[in-house]
């Protein structure tokens, strides 16, 4: 009947192995597909982010490059305004030129006007003071005088005013000149930065594009790789738990035919333990009884050696053998218990490897030696052996 119990509590153990490593196993493989899953579904979203930032990255260099043509058309901009400036300023300069050189004419004409004047003052002035003679001819080298430095003033009034002329010409069609190239370049360099920043929004267009595309290919890539890799896992998982819940139903099975053969040994153990048990008790029950005899038959000893050795009393030198085994604390804890003893005298305490530890003590008057030293709380037993008394020490507990 045990037999039997025992072996329907090992299947029922063995079916509930196996249900809870199946529960187990379906557990671990749901859990593995929901964390597969999950990953999957990180990475599709973390390759999403990636290819929408570095889709934002591309608009921003875009952007960063376009205001960087347009900062560039600015400056060129300004340096064809600064150009013009400087031919407006040039041609200004050239206009206080001529003016000014009109003015230096005008100055060198009123001066022979005033030298000729000069001149004709000072031949009247001479005239009346020389001869008629000389005095036509004085005014004849004033009015030659006059007209030469006329005529030179003129001359050199209109070499100036020409070469002011050519000067201001020449400055004007090179500040023209320069002002004309200036605007060519500007509009040239405009063109190009325009064309530059057109081409580069383009490229930058075309490398958002390219970048966006190869984000997007990458992403789908990446999801079809983590949608093959949960898949694989998913299968994976599926195998390792079918081997696991194989692996337990095994083990369970193990265990099952272990718990048989542990029930069966204990059952086996716990008979022979029931029958050392009633054996022990018999011969417990022996042993006490045997223990009682013992008991009795020492106490009827101890009742009659004790009344023998009340009537013993000691005076004089008394030799006292301490029984081995025995050390130093308990030798000064019976040393001490008997100094306290009234008529007793501790005399010597000596030891040897042949003779052990003695204590030589003198009664000064007739005591019970014996009965005093069974009353030490450190002595278990003293008793007369020949002319000494051999004390036992009690072991510390």
């Amino acid at each position: 009947m045990s037999d039997k119990t025992d072996e329907k509590r090992a299947k029922q153990a063995e079916a509930k192995a196996k249900k809870e490593a199946e529960r187990a196993a379906r557990e671990k493989a749901k859990r593995d597909t929901i964390e597969v899953k999950e990953r999957a579904r990180r990475e599709v979203e973390e390759a999403k982010e990636r290819a929408k930032r570095e889709v934002e990255e591309a608009k921003e260099r875009a952007k960063r490059e376009a205001e960087e043509a347009k900062e560039r058309a600015r400056r060129e901009a300004e340096e064809a305004s600064r150009a013009r400036q400087a031919e407006a300023k040039a041609k200004k300069e050239a206009e206080q030129t001529i003016k000014e050189l009109i003015k230096r004419e005008a100055e060198e004409a009123n001066r022979a006007k005033k030298a000729e004047a000069k001149a004709k003052k000072e031949a009247e002035r001479a005239a009346k003071e020389k001869a008629k003679i000389d005095a036509v001819r004085a005014r004849e080298n004033a009015k030659r005088e006059a007209i030469e430095t006329k005529e030179r003033s003129k001359r050199e009034a209109e070499e100036a005013r020409e070469k002011a002329k050519r000067e201001a010409i020449e400055t004007k069609e090179r500040s023209k000149r320069e002002a004309e190239e200036a605007r060519e370049k500007a509009k040239r360099e405009a063109i190009e930065a325009k064309e530059r920043a057109k081409r580069e929004a383009e490229e930058a267009r075309e490398r958002v594009k390219r970048e966006a595309e190869e984000a997007r290919e990458k992403a789908k890539r990446e999801a079809i790789e983590a949608k093959e890799r949960a898949k694989r896992e998913a299968e994976e998982a599926e195998e390792r738990a079918k081997r696991e819940a194989e692996e337990a139903k095994e083990k369970a099975k193990r265990d099952a035919i272990e718990a048989r053969e542990r029930a069966e040994k204990e059952a086996e153990e716990a008979k022979r333990a029931k029958q050392a048990e009633e054996k022990a008790k018999k011969e417990a029950e022996q042993a006490a009884k045997e223990e009682e005899a013992k008991k009795e038959a020492k106490d009827k000893a101890k009742a009659e050696t004790e009344g023998v050795l009340k009537a013993e009393l000691y005076e004089g030198m008394v030799k006292l053998v301490i029984a081995s085994p025995v050390n130093l604390d308990e030798i000064r804890q019976l040393e001490e218990s008997l100094r306290q003893v009234q008529d007793l005298r501790l005399v010597l305490v000596g030891s040897s490897v042949e003779e052990g530890t003695k204590i030589i003590v003198s009664a000064e008057n007739r005591i019970p030696l014996i009965n005093i030293l069974n009353e030490i709380p450190t002595v278990e037993q003293a008793v007369k052996k020949g002319k000494d008394i051999q004390v036992t020490i009690r072991a510390n507990q």
